[in-house]
């Protein structure tokens, strides 16, 4: 079964699009013991005949005959009457008694039992109490108004209000969105007292899910009560049954056997979900780059011109300049889906209907998803997919109608008119700018151009056909089915985190393009074995040898086209590359001699944590308290990766280090933040650590390329233009052996061969009082003259490739 009720909304995709609609049904009715599903737990107790309580599946059905007779007319009427009294404005009238008793009995359905007296909230140092629905295991329920629609339940002039305001030191909060925000920045009962993990609005025919970990980024459940009612699908996974899971306290509160919230169960496997398209999106990335520089090399033959003729020498051979720009090109498509995926960042005006129907890269996803090949011949031959792009590509690098160049660009966005159309903010990127792809498009002029003549001049049409982009943008936005009866889905852009990008980025590091000279085959170490048949897997590493050599190799290291190629191009057997075919692989050994290896979010997360743990209140005052850092020392942090790749643990450094920022800094002004405006702050300070204060090197000039974008990704904000890092991120080698010691500038005066002595060690503090030792003058360290010392295994192949892999791998010292 396919979830895609139009009862719940999954704003901001707080679960993956894909996992909601095709996986979570799977998740719910796990069966493995003492790790079942809710739904199978549900069916245990529900068959148990030694256990009479009744489980939410079974309660909230038994609501609908009362909430359709008299609760939903009732409320309804009221909603439409204007007199004083009627309803927000009478808390103790009949209006509220009547919302009050039915939120209470969905909360009883879902079981979360009666109502608490009022709750002591602490926030910013004060002390506050709040009436509320329930409150218990990290949940707070909340009252509102009454809807019966989605779209209206966070309206702050209906249904959306509190039905019991809270006035606070910063002003009255009368709207659930806001005070859901601040109890999520709050303590419950007593000053350091547990923050609430769930804020559940109550909206009458809808009930909104608010997550700590999500609500700041816009992203959460709703689910449309009155819909699911009226339709009354009782069935075990059926509609009710799967909002009664999603909203239950069995789902939100930690289990009794110690294993956590359920929910953190499914974002867990709606996070694998994403992670699982990892591999599948690397794969496509690698077969996009084959495709596009393919095409230019099509466009080359259908002018006449060799690759040798538009060569670049500044740029490297031209196999490796078309990989480079090949990949920027897509790297330009990416940035887009992801800036697309958060519309709250304010990099592209996604939220505007103009965008999205004429603009968006999403709107090329739904052309592409309608047909899995291109047919018709002038379909395959057009450039509207090129065309399209384009424009887009230089509406984001030069903008349009920008900030400023309207007349009442000055006044409060409500002031401003709203007639002024589509708005572009320029980013003037490098990534975007044109200059920075030429092989693709019309900006190279034709070799055979006679410019001593009277010919116009002529340019290369490089653009890249709909045929190309087709298959391109599928392979980037498209998950294909799992299994028969199973939909594909669009790939989640918004789940896709920084880290997951930087997986499928890092693992094309060691990849390499190159355009074949004569007929190829390809093998590779055998995979596993697919029934009777076994075939070499490329995934690890691959040899292009001569085709008519390949009858010497054994049948299960052939790589041979798949399923998919055999279905859409009638392709079967061993893959074979025609002469002046490019191909980009992963070649032989590269991988492990690269030791380009991604380092796993769960690696990075736990030695930032511990760094950043011995370097907070380290120091006592004079009776031995300690001292608390301040905010602004973490300012004043270097952060440096000496073997960067796609910026890992940059990145997860970035990250911690802005929220301890943050945290600290609203504690020392006694003051907390709206939670609509966290995610900009922390944004703006992410920024300003990845500008001043961020270094990275790495000697893969891709990696350092990928690490620039991940970073500009990962702090991208409102009005921010494109960040330029200059020589903070850098190509070379961190690691050369350099020790502290060196040659006194009187012993290289006097000593010929220099190289054959003991240098002196010099240890950056002195030994007994710890003060700074400084570089005396004249002297050398030892790393800059022809020493023996640091190159001793130079000439042991099996010491120097084990230096070289560990020295990779460690990625944090000192």
């Amino acid at each position: 079964m396919s979830y895609t009720y139009d009862s719940f909304a999954n704003r901001g995709e707080y679960l993956s699009a894909h996992y909601f609609s095709e996986e979570l049904e799977n998740t719910l009715k796990k069966g493995k013991a003492g790790d079942e599903g809710l739904f199978t737990l549900w069916t245990s107790r529900e068959t148990d005949p030694h256990d009479p309580q009744p489980t939410p599946r079974e309660l909230l059905p038994r609501l609908r005959g009362e909430y359709l007779a008299t609760v939903r007319p009732f409320l309804a009427s009221r909603a439409q009457q204007e007199e004083l009294g009627s309803t927000y404005d009478d808390p103790t009238g009949e209006w509220a008694e009547h919302i009050t008793t039915w939120h209470t009995a969905v909360l009883e359905a879902l079981g979360y039992g009666e109502r608490p007296e009022p709750i002591t909230v602490h926030n910013a140092g004060r002390e506050y109490e709040l009436q509320v629905a329930w409150h218990g295991d990290g949940i707070v329920a909340l009252d509102c108004g009454w809807t019966a629609g989605l779209d209206d339940a966070l309206n702050p002039d209906e249904a959306g209000q509190l039905l019991h305001p809270l006035k606070t030191a910063d002003g009255l909060l009368e709207v659930g969105e806001k005070l859901a925000g601040w109890l999520l920045q709050s303590e419950l009962h007593e000053p350091g007292g547990e923050i609430p993990r769930f804020v559940l609005l109550l909206c009458g025919g809808v009930l909104v899910l608010a997550d700590r970990n999500a609500w700041a980024e816009g992203r959460y459940l709703a689910a449309g009560l009155d819909a699911a009612l009226a339709r009354n699908d009782t069935a075990k996974a059926g509609e009710l049954a799967l909002l009664a899971a999603l909203f239950s306290r069995d789902m939100l509160a930690p289990r009794p056997d110690g294993k956590g919230r359920r929910i953190d169960d499914l974002l867990k496997a709606s996070r694998d979900n994403a992670v699982g398209v990892n591999s599948e999106l690397r794969k496509g990335l690698q077969h996009s780059v084959e495709i596009i520089a393919n095409e230019v090399l099509a466009r080359l033959r259908k002018e006449e011109v060799e690759p040798r003729e538009i060569e670049d020498l500044k740029k490297g051979p031209f196999a490796k300049q078309l990989t480079r720009e090949s990949l920027r090109y897509l790297y330009r498509i990416l940035f887009l889906l992801y800036a697309e995926a958060r519309p709250e960042l304010g990099i592209l005006p996604a939220d505007d209907s103009t965008y999205e129907t004429g603009y968006s890269i999403a709107r090329l996803r739904e052309l592409v998803a309608r047909e899995r090949k291109l047919v018709d011949e002038d379909s395959r031959g057009g450039f509207h997919l090129y065309a399209s792009l384009d424009v887009l590509f230089n509406k984001v690098n030069y903008g349009h109608s920008p900030h400023g160049t309207e007349a009442d660009d000055d006044k409060p966005a409500e002031e401003r008119s709203e007639l002024r159309g589509l708005r572009f903010e320029p980013l003037r990127s490098e990534l975007f700018d044109p200059k920075s792809i030429t092989l693709i498009g019309r900006r190279i002029l034709h070799p055979h151009w006679d410019e001593d003549g009277n010919e116009q001049p002529r340019w290369l049409d490089l653009r890249l056909r709909n045929e190309a982009l087709h298959q391109v943008l599928r392979l980037l936005t498209m998950k294909e089915a799992g299994q028969k009866g199973r939909q594909g889905g669009f790939i989640s852009y918004r789940n896709l985190g920084i880290n997951q990008l930087g997986a499928v980025y890092e693992g094309l590091m060691s990849y390499t393009g190159i355009i074949a000279k004569d007929d190829r085959a390809e093998v590779a170490k055998p995979g596993a074995k697919k029934g009777d048949k076994q075939y070499g897997d490329p995934e690890k590493g691959s040899w292009l040898i001569p085709a008519d050599r390949l009858k010497v190799y054994p049948e299960n290291t052939h790589v041979v086209y798949s399923a998919q190629d055999a279905e859409q191009y009638g392709l079967r057997g061993p893959k074979k590359y025609a002469p002046g075919t490019f191909v980009y692989r992963l070649a032989g050994r590269d991988r492990e001699m690269s030791a380009g290896y991604y380092t796993p979010e769960s690696l990075t997360k736990v030695t930032v944590e511990l760094a950043l743990k011995h370097r907070l209140d380290q120091e006592k005052d004079a009776d031995g308290n300690t001292v608390r850092t301040r905010a602004s020392e973490l300012l004043r942090y270097t952060l440096c990766e000496p073997a960067v790749g796609s910026g890992a643990f940059l990145n997860e450094a970035i990250n911690q280090v802005a929220k301890e920022y943050l945290k600290r800094r609203q504690n020392e002004l006694g003051i907390s933040l709206d939670t609509s405006k966290t995610l900009d702050a922390e944004q703006k300070v992410k920024a300003y650590i990845a500008l001043h204060n961020a270094y990275g090197i790495d000697l893969n000039a891709t990696g350092v390329e990928l690490a620039e974008v991940s970073l500009w990704l990962n702090t991208m904000h409102p009005g921010m233009r494109a960040p330029w890092f200059g020589l903070h991120l850098r190509r070379g080698n961190s690691l050369i052996g350099a020790r502290r010691w060196v040659y006194e500038a009187e012993r290289i005066k006097k000593e010929r061969t220099i190289g054959a002595q003991t240098p002196t060690k010099l240890p950056f503090r002195s030994a007994g009082d710890g003060a700074e030792q400084l570089l005396p003058d004249g002297a050398v360290h030892q790393f800059l003259l022809p020493t023996p010392g640091w190159g001793a295994v130079a000439g042991r192949a099996g010491m120097r490739r084990s230096w070289w892999s560990s020295s990779r791998g460690r990625r944090l010292t000192n």
